[in-house]
């Protein structure tokens, strides 16, 4: 059998769980889908240090400490990168533990099951979650041994594109990216290429918020092709660049948020990228009940999107007279 996997916003209420009850945790996930960023993210909503360690780096002594004489003994010293204060609270993130040679595996035994490393002891405010790829990733990975293993509770994380358009809409990702991944879900997240291809860049989270930046840079796509598939692999990346034509075809969208058009495309790539295209524009709620006025004239699917989408980006538009009266029309299509 095999373990489902997890979305981004099921991690977030499964950590805090692991969290509260002190108990060491290990996210399995693909490279880059937001593994390291949930971790830190979590620590700062809970008001936590975090120490991110990547233990990839690190030799089993860097860990245990040197030893120095005092009084005739030998004395570990142990690390400065571990917590020292014994009053403060936080998040010891041990990221690429399955990268780590077995060494470094074998001195983190004890640190994860009795919070120590010779002669250091952690704080008692502070957690531990540790983090890794999976060992089909074709990355440098490492079978952890069975006395680890059995020390931490097992997440395995996957990129779903509706925990990730929710993050991406709030940090201002390039609304024809949002809008290509609302088309293509599938592509959020690719498989690793074969030794064979000679572009090794493949379809991640990171790797789409990675060419948004650039998109925001660049004054048109065609001039960029080669970085598109450097960034996202030459399959979706050509895909990425005929959906990108698709917008030239689009109606006026500050018409549309003015409420002086009511023009629908008719297909659901463009709707998808109008769709898109408007939230990332919007800014008043006098725009917001303009587009509850036109999200009438789209397909049901479409009219529930944009204005889930719409409330992700302001939550405020919730508590207009307009979007009770939407909700009243449309609440049975609302999961």
């Amino acid at each position: 059998m095999i373990t489902p996997a997890i979305g981004t916003s099921e991690l977030y209420a499964q950590l805090e769980t692991l969290i509260q009850s002190d108990t060491p945790t290990f996210i399995h996930g693909s490279p880059g889908i937001g593994k390291s960023y949930i971790v830190n993210d979590i620590a700062v909503k809970n008001g936590l240090d975090i120490i991110d360690l990547r233990l990839s780096q690190l030799d089993a002594v860097d860990l245990r400490g040197i030893p120095s004489i005092e009084d005739g003994l030998t004395k570990w010293m142990h690390p400065i990168f571990l917590p020292q204060k014994q009053d403060s609270k936080g998040i010891l993130f041990l990221d690429e533990l399955n990268s780590a040679p077995l060494s470094i595996q074998a001195a983190i035994y004890q640190l994860v099951l009795d919070r120590k490393i010779g002669e250091y002891s952690m704080p008692k405010g502070w957690r531990i979650v540790c983090a890794g790829n999976k060992i089909d990733d074709k990355g440098i990975v490492f079978k952890l041994p069975s006395p680890l293993i059995n020390r931490m509770v097992h997440i395995v994380l996957e990129a779903k594109y509706e925990d990730w358009k929710v993050w991406a809409i709030q940090n201002g990702v390039a609304s024809s990216v949002i809008g290509f991944l609302g088309f293509r879900p599938d592509l959020l997240s690719s498989e690793v290429p074969s030794a064979s291809e000679t572009n090794p860049a493949f379809a991640t989270p990171r790797a789409w918020s990675m060419l948004s930046d650039i998109l925001a840079q660049s004054q048109s796509v065609d001039k960029i092709h080669p970085i598109i598939y450097g960034c996202v692999g030459y399959g979706a990346g050509l895909e990425f660049i005929s959906f990108v034509k698709v917008y030239k075809n689009l109606p006026s969208i500050e018409d549309i948020l003015e409420g002086k058009s009511q023009i629908v495309p008719q297909e659901p790539s463009a709707l998808y990228a109008l769709c898109a295209a408007l939230i990332e524009r919007y800014s008043t709620h006098d725009e917001a009940m303009h587009l509850f006025e036109y999200s009438q004239n789209l397909p049901i699917e479409f009219t529930v999107m944009l204005i889930k989408d719409l409330i992700t980006k302001d939550e405020s538009i919730s508590q207009l007279e307009s979007f009770d009266a939407w909700l009243e029309k449309y609440h049975e299509y609302i999961i």
